[in-house]
């Protein structure tokens, strides 16, 4: 038998060095070690330690308090594991392989899928789909039935609603009670459900408790609400949210919507138009024609997007910018060079039935295909390749050549938004592919393999057009989806198996008083809350997972002065300041074919929460361009887009043209 030793695991560890605080990797296989063995002391040096190799040994459980704060890869294969629920301590777990652990059962692997939060890879599968299906619906269903099983019980045990002495008294009889009478899953499942039906009326109990002790402390409620709502003010303030609509540009102020939501949600359905569809809108030629289309139609206004060149900072490609809690200064760099851009192709690539005389076909949307990181796949390096969406079609489209490598068409569909996201490869965690969601009049969201130029799932999402798209940079599984049928919903469409298989979980129901835009979660909670600009104006909502409920009301409205209350719309929305960042640059498109550009660097964030306007840095004009050997006049820029460091800018317009600007 192996005695584990320092000695042993520098020896083991991998990279060779004499201090077990620089191990990334250590291999314990084959070693005949008991738990008996694992010294926490001993592993708790092991700061940096990302991968465990113990497999082929003699472990019941694994020790528990290790310290291995950062271990993302976990093999313990081929042991006489009893129980795994002692793995919940490695809360950054990536992948873990439990195979050949005769005692462990099914819901053994149930139980680790829903405590380890980052887990992906479970026995070489990915489990993604499943785990969050099972965190999320999974839960939601059983508190559903804990919950009316309370009130048939509480009707047996109870004439009148029972006191917080009389709840103490019968928790753990009803508990018990829950556990032996709620049915949920295959009968395999028996075990893991009643673990989850024990914790769920555990803590159902103690929340009914815990009401009744909120109730006597008011004032202190109160206060903690107004604390939560400063914070986020606070948050987005710093955070420079930046909106395109038709009101003013002055500082916003916080309002909650949980006591009086019926009033404000009264006071926006006056301000409320009759949905319009936009495959309906003719385009009329004339100086009205813009100022009456965003009249009726306001996410025809000019959108606002903001791109980031990185810094030499690691991070993952897809994160959201970090915003400190705190105002920082902005530092001005030292050496600043001047964004110049020129005009370099001008496209009609949407054009219906390839028709060359198509300036009708609107175009909505544009983003660049995310580039994957140390990918196996050679040519996915894609930062110059731009995806765009309008009438039917959705074109991927190399910026540096003009070329539509990829064109995708719906007939009778009108896409109206797009949105990127990069999955992990089903039976391969390190590789990566990425996947476009696209949407619009239909209500269905449809996901593309770009690559193979493959449409392989179809998600019926909303009664009604889709009208925005918008993944989670955290979790590349949650799509963010609005309509004008006024909600917003989160999925999770998983990831495809090597047959395109997929399974789709929808997670909660966001209700909205008016049609939302454009979404965006907070870069510094982005667990916690998401932000949309809606024709009714700019909400917030908790969308904590961890909240059983999967239908929520909006949190809080935002509220800025505007000349005209009555025509008072959010169109996009943008966070704006990273401080890591080397160039930070926001671009705006307006109704005559102009780009307006604003170097944030050179903005402090007192500037920017002064209330004062601030002058763009640049505009680019629309440039003179022939169609037919007819002049384009400038046209309305419904989306604008550039690259991670800003090579290139892409915007779409009310025209049936896409414009690109290179960088010289």
């Amino acid at each position: 038998m192996t005695k584990i030793t320092k000695e042993l695991l520098l020896e083991k560890g991998t990279p060779k060095c004499s201090n077990l605080g620089q191990i990334k990797k250590i291999n314990l296989s084959n070693l005949n070690l008991k738990t008996s063995d694992f010294d926490r002391k001993l592993f708790s040096q092991l700061q940096t330690l990302e991968e465990l190799d113990v497999s082929g040994n003699l472990l019941t459980e694994f020790p528990n308090n290790l310290g291995l704060t950062n271990l993302r890869l976990l093999n313990c294969a081929n042991n006489k594991l009893e129980q795994i629920t002692t793995l919940n301590q490695f809360k950054n777990l990536e992948d873990l392989n439990c195979e050949d652990n005769l005692y462990l059962t099914i819901s053994d692997m149930y139980k680790v899928m829903y405590l380890l939060p980052n887990l992906r890879q479970l026995d070489g599968k990915n489990i993604t789909s499943k785990a969050n299906n099972l965190k999320f619906v999974n839960s939601q269903k059983l508190m559903s039935q804990v919950t009316n099983f309370w009130e048939k019980y509480c009707k047996i045990q109870f004439s009148e609603l029972p006191t917080a002495a009389e709840i103490s008294a019968i928790k753990k009889d009803f508990v018990k009670s829950a556990i032996a009478e709620i049915k949920y899953g295959p009968n395999s499942l028996k075990e893991f459900t009643k673990w989850r039906v024990k914790t769920i009326a555990t803590e159902f109990v103690n929340s009914l408790l815990q009401q009744d002790k909120q109730r006597s402390s008011d004032a202190e409620e109160n206060e903690d609400e107004e604390k939560m709502k400063a914070n986020l003010t606070d948050v987005l303030k710093h955070s420079s949210v930046a909106m395109s609509s038709t009101r003013s540009t002055r500082p916003f102020t916080a309002r909650d919507t949980t006591k009086s939501r019926k009033q404000v949600i009264s006071e926006v359905s006056k301000k409320d138009t009759e949905d319009i569809s936009r495959k309906s809108m003719k385009i009329q030629l004339g100086k009205e024609r813009q100022s009456a289309q965003m009249a009726k139609y306001p996410n025809k206004a000019s959108r606002v997007d903001m791109k980031t060149k990185p810094s030499t900072t690691k991070r993952d490609h897809s994160a959201t910018p970090v915003v400190s809690k705190e105002s920082i200064p902005r530092k001005r760099p030292k050496y600043k060079k001047t964004l110049v851009l020129e005009p370099l192709h001008f496209l009609q690539s949407h054009s219906r039935n390839n028709n060359p005389e198509d300036l009708s076909t609107q175009l909505w949307a544009c983003a660049f295909e995310p580039e994957i990181k140390n990918s196996q796949i050679p040519g996915l390096v894609s930062s110059q390749s731009v995806a765009t969406c309008g009438g039917d079609s959705v074109c991927i489209i190399d910026c540096e050549t003009g070329i539509v490598s990829h064109k995708y068409k719906s007939v009778g569909e009108e896409f109206f938004s797009l949105a990127w996201t990069t999955l992990p490869v089903f039976d391969n965690q390190k590789r990566k592919f990425n996947v476009l969601a696209v949407g619009g009049k239909m209500g269905v969201v449809k996901l593309i393999h770009v690559k193979v130029s493959y449409c392989y799932g179809m998600i019926k999402a909303h009664k009604k057009a889709i009208s925005t798209l918008y993944f989670s940079p955290k979790h590349e599984t949650f799509l963010f989806t609005g309509s004008y049928d006024k909600t917003i919903i989160l999925w999770d469409i998983g990831v495809p198996d090597n047959d395109y298989n997929f399974r789709v979980s929808r997670l909660l129901v966001l209700k909205v008083c008016s049609t939302p835009l454009k979404m965006s979660l907070v870069p510094t909670f982005p667990d916690q809350y998401l932000l949309a600009a809606c024709e009714g104006g700019c909400f917030a909502w908790d969308i904590s997972l961890t909240n059983y409920d999967s239908k929520r009301n909006i949190k809080m409205e935002f509220l800025f002065p505007v000349c005209n209350k009555e025509n008072s719309k959010s169109d996009s929305l943008a966070f704006c300041n990273d401080d890591l960042v080397v160039e930070n640059y926001l671009f705006c498109g307006d109704e005559k074919g102009d780009i307006w550009m604003y170097d944030l660097d050179g903005v402090t964030d007192e500037e920017m929460t002064s209330g004062k306007k601030t002058p763009p840095t640049q505009i680019l004009k629309w440039p003179a361009i022939k169609s037919q050997g007819e002049t384009v006049e400038g046209t309305l820029i419904n989306n604008v887009t550039t690259d991670p460091e800003c090579n290139y800018l892409v915007a779409v317009t009310d025209q049936n043209i896409v414009v690109i600007w290179k960088r010289t």
